[in-house]
């Protein structure tokens, strides 16, 4: 088994890309709508990480306003660090916000588990 696919199992989901750059993602199972049509996208519905050969290691997902400051202080509690958060959509429901984070330094096992280990702290609808 390939090391990105066992970063893809850590978080229960599937490999995107395994070079030149290993990204995985799972899918939120949020009820949403865009333009009021019914999405499954993974544009829209994402929790993704990515590993690079640098060691830098990056994150985005999915949040509900609800869930904002909840992953926020999940990720920095675990030591990681959070760098963005905006909307992607216009005319979404319910209102869809976009964490990113990211970290230097530590094995992605590690970053993968941290990461999953916050987000089940604040959410439990994957897919």
């Amino acid at each position: 088994m390939s090391r990105c696919q066992r970063l893809a199992d850590i978080i229960g989901g599937e490999v995107i890309q395994s070079s030149p750059v290993c990204v995985v993602m799972r899918l939120r199972d949020i009820r949403a709508t865009i333009l009021g049509r019914r999405t499954l996208s993974p544009l829209a519905l994402p929790f993704m990480l990515s590993f690079e050969r640098n060691g830098l290691n990056l994150g985005e997902t999915v949040l509900l306003e609800k869930e904002v400051n909840p992953m926020i202080d999940a990720l920095r509690k675990r030591g990681i660090k959070v760098t963005a958060f905006h909307n992607h959509w216009l005319f979404e429901e319910p209102r869809l916000m976009y964490l990113h984070w990211e970290n230097v330094g530590l094995d992605p096992e590690d970053f993968a588990k941290r990461s999953f280990e916050a987000a089940r702290e604040v959410f439990f609808d994957f897919r």
